[in-house]
């Protein structure tokens, strides 16, 4: 290791000692010198330092002026990442012109060229690599902006707030903006090019009719429809449940085809990646439509929870991302299927914020340093985040929770506050103290609860036991108790559900000490207990439940989620035993009880066929692997590879009638009946898939040939990839040549194969790497090829050799200098060492020692790599 990262630490936080009151920015914008011309209203806001201290990076100042005066060099000077001009008065007007060029500019933050456009992305701290500023998120302006660039380059020309004019001066377009509201630096956005329109209006509850508008290249524009219906859609949603109103005459959204994340909630200008605004039937899958919806709802979300109210530092970030992702959460269950929802949401946090919480990485919702801050968003921030939100509402009930909403926006609208502030609105509104639930946002970790019960019949008594315990996590040894809500409801096999204390179905009980136990009278006949349904707090839960007893509870619950859980741990239970059996060399052994539920899951007349497909789907590796530590990805992949077969072996019938019967149902349109019937089909084609004979190959290739949406195409397409077919290699040559011209699609192709379970899946992905359509400076391709092997196929990545590794350390060290942030979540594979079998984990750990030995890694690499070498609990 050469040099440990700086940290930046929460208790060091201080206001900064002056404010920028309003910016007025003249932007002359140039594919490869792009000048900048900045007037500040600045003024003094804490005693101290005469000089000010303003952050910078990457760019070139040619000139600071103090009140028109035009200072000497020795007034001023500038570092790698700062400049410090001395001894200025406690108000003023602050002149910069600076000049950059957005072409050599591949971190994609800032202002930056992605083909014939320029943009910005100016979250976390881009903002300072377009002009000198106060660049952190406590800060909050209003702004005027002129944009000027050539007519013919640049006819399109967009920034935040209401267009004030615009003109056309000696082969220059110019456009004037007005953001009358206050905002931080991060929210600031520019888009500049030649990109066609599509237009729409909504008109408020309140009778205001905004104009929206959508910025795509020519031939993608049309693929903008469904999103702008999205996009109505969380207005009237966000009108109705929070009775939030948009602020302003105009909303902007355009795609941009490189950027780092999904989506950016810029002021009135959102930037997307194309990913999550362009879909037709043709090009995109249904869960493409689905995650549009929801990220077009999360973004738009964000102009009160993240714009209008804002964080005051970077270890915020979850106020407004935990927040919002909530707010997309509850909307997608809205627009779709509750159950489904909650089970995705679920399954996320599962496979990937539970090995965060347990791995080198842990953190705090709210972190108390960080060396990089684009290391920190993360599914921590974003979905934990979202669950303590979740869990407020739960404590204090839906309409207390919506009145401490309100209150939240109304005390800080135009501000920058806390995660303490939230909870304090909650906790001023509802009148329950809340100062103990803070530590979901100071603590790291997943709580684990165990539940054991005894029953008196003599007393009609039943009381269960409840016990909270938290793994020690980095720079956290001990762990306070959490407050941790758990929904309860106790059946019998015969009667149902049977009354708690207040003569309900089911009760919320409050685990707020390490133990607890709680009794229920009056139960005359021993129950099952149905624990955390709809997974009411993020934790791991041991009831030690029986096969029998979860069978009671998947035939009985009404609650989606706990009736899914009950059918995954058995599936799991079946699985985690196979893992020892083939270690030790044994055959796999099934439960005929097992696949005789899922049987019966088939035959059931289910209205939701998109929750019976939940239901019939397998636990993921990711969690499986959780469970089964030290981690042996070959043992998981055979064992859960088993029980599939097993499964389309014995209902291989059954599953062909059903696939065959939702098929005809398939008309290829987008609605939610339509997506449930293919998401029920395509689960019956994944069974009869595993098991790799010829029916199954022409099943999957009639499929790719008589489909009417990519949903169709991409399930087969994904079955022949993993499959012995003849026709494998020339099926997917044969996808890309049909698919060359869109890039979405080409993503698509590149991750099927990177994913596919197949012997030599490295040798293919290593050619697919040379394909003059892969891209290394283009995120989407790095994501859907190298990304979709380490990150998606545990089996193929984790090989005995270490050549998995190998190839991941080369391209971390090959995108590292290009993009850091990419870089950053690549080397993520490598944080499970310390869980793995030791073979694979002695590997791992080389490679990362060998990165770490690099003199210049960026920080966002050095702070992953440093964590996952530290010592597990001290660093």
């Amino acid at each position: 290791m050469k040099t440990d990262p700086t940290l930046i630490y929460l208790k060091d936080y201080q206001p900064h000692s002056f404010k920028i009151i309003h910016s007025t920015l003249e932007i002359d914008l140039e594919w490869e010198r792009t000048h900048v011309r900045a007037i500040h209203r600045v003024e003094r806001q804490m005693p101290g330092t005469a000089d000010l201290e303003l952050d910078c990076e990457r760019i070139n100042i040619d000139t600071i002026k103090i009140d028109d005066q035009e200072l000497s060099p020795n007034s001023w000077s500038q570092t790698e990442n700062k400049v410090v001009i001395r001894n200025i008065p406690d108000r003023f007007q602050l002149e910069i012109l600076n000049n950059l060029n957005p072409t050599e500019n591949t971190q994609l933050s800032g202002l930056y060229r992605s083909g014939d456009m320029l943009c910005t992305q100016c979250e976390a701290e881009g903002y300072r690599r377009i002009t000198p500023a106060i660049d952190r998120p406590d800060n909050l302006a209003t702004y005027t902006v002129t944009l000027r660039g050539d007519h013919q380059q640049f006819p399109v020309l967009l920034c935040n707030g209401n267009l004030v004019s615009r003109e056309t001066i000696n082969g220059r377009n110019c456009t004037v903006w007005d953001d009358p509201f206050p905002k931080p630096t991060y929210l600031f956005a520019v888009v500049a090019g030649s990109l066609s329109e599509l237009r729409d209006t909504f008109t408020t509850m309140n009778g205001r009719v905004v104009d929206l508008r959508f910025y795509a290249r020519d031939q993608d524009i049309e693929k903008c429809k469904y999103a702008m219906g999205a996009l109505k859609r969380s207005m009237k949603w966000d009108e109705e449940v929070y009775g939030r109103e948009y602020d302003l005459d105009l909303f902007n959204v355009v795609a941009v085809s490189d950027f780092n994340m999904g989506a950016m909630e810029n002021k009135s200008l959102n930037i997307f990646n194309t990913k999550y605004v362009l879909a037709n039937t043709d090009t995109a899958t249904d869960t493409d439509f689905l995650n549009i919806e929801r990220v077009i709802g999360h973004e738009y979300f964000h102009n009160w929870s993240g714009n209008r109210v804002t964080c005051r530092d970077w270890f915020q970030l979850s106020l407004k991302e935990g927040f919002t992702v909530f707010r997309d959460q509850e909307f997608s269950a809205d627009m779709g299927s509750p159950g489904v929802q909650r089970i995705n949401d679920v399954n996320v946090l599962r496979n990937h914020q539970f090995p965060e919480d347990a791995g080198p990485m842990a953190h705090p919702v709210r972190p108390e340093s960080y060396s990089e801050i684009n290391n920190f968003y993360t599914v921590t921030v974003y979905e934990k985040g979202a669950e303590i939100v979740r869990m407020l509402r739960t404590l204090v009930g839906r309409e207390l929770f919506r009145k401490g909403t309100d209150l939240y926006f109304d005390r800080h609208d135009g501000q920058a506050v806390t995660t303490d502030d939230f909870i304090a609105a909650i906790s001023d509104a509802s009148g329950v103290d809340l100062d103990q639930f803070k530590n979901w946002y100071k603590q790291a970790g997943t709580p684990e609860i165990t539940a054991t019960s005894e029953y008196d019949e003599t007393r009609q008594l039943y009381q269960l036991h409840l016990v909270q315990h938290c793994a020690p996590t980095p720079g956290q040894a001990r762990k306070e108790s959490f407050v941790i809500p758990i929904s309860v409801a106790l059946i019998h096999p015969e009667d149902g559900f049977l009354p708690d204390l207040e003569g309900d179905d089911s009760a919320v009980l409050v685990l707020d000490q390490k133990q607890k136990t709680f009794s229920f009278h009056g139960i005359t006949k021993r129950p099952v207990p149905s624990l955390l349904r709809n997974f009411t707090s993020p934790v791991k839960l041991n009831a030690n439940l029986s096969a029998y007893e979860l069978g009671v509870i998947f035939r009985h619950e009404n609650d989606p989620f706990a009736r899914w859980e009950a059918g995954q741990q058995l599936f799991q239970s079946c699985i985690l035993e196979n893992i020892q059996r083939l270690q030790q060399g044994k055959e796999c052994r099934y439960d005929n009880d097992l696949i005789e539920l899922v049987g019966e899951v088939l035959k059931s007349a289910e209205q939701d066929l998109a929750f019976v497909a939940r239901l019939l789907s397998l636990p993921g590796e990711s969690w499986l692997a959780q469970l089964s530590k030290p981690i042996d990805p070959a043992a998981i992949a055979g064992a859960r590879l088993g029980l599939q077969q097993k499964i389309g072996a014995t209902l291989y019938d059954q599953l062909t009638a059903s696939y065959q019967s939702l098929q005809s149902r398939n008309t290829g349109m987008i609605s939610q009946e339509q997506i449930a019937v293919r998401s029920m089909r395509d689960i019956c084609l994944w069974y009869l898939a595993s098991l790799d004979i010829e029916t199954t190959h022409q099943l999957a290739i009639s499929q790719l040939r008589e489909s009417m949406n990519m949903t169709d195409r991409m399930a087969a397409l994904s079955a022949i990839a993993s499959s012995s077919s003849v026709a494998r290699t020339s099926i997917l040559e044969d996808f890309f040549q049909n698919w060359q011209n869109h890039a979405l699609v080409v993503d698509k192709w590149f991750r099927v194969q990177a994913t596919a379970v197949q012997k030599d899946v490295l040798t293919t992905v290593k050619e697919l790497c040379k394909h003059p359509a892969f891209d290394h400076t283009n995120p989407n391709k790095v994501y859907a090829l190298i990304l979709g092997f380490t990150h998606g196929n545990p089996s193929g990545f984790h090989q005995s050799d270490g050549s998995g590794y190998r190839f991941l350390a080369h391209w971390v060290t090959e995108l590292d200098p290009i993009n850091p942030q990419v870089s950053s979540r690549l080397v993520s594979a490598f944080n499970s060492w310390r869980d793995m079998i030791p073979v694979l984990g002695k590997q791992m750990r080389n490679e990362l020692t060998q990165i770490a030995s690099s003199e210049s890694l960026s920080p966002d690499v050095r702070e992953v790599v440093s964590r996952a070498l530290a010592d597990p609990i001290d660093k």
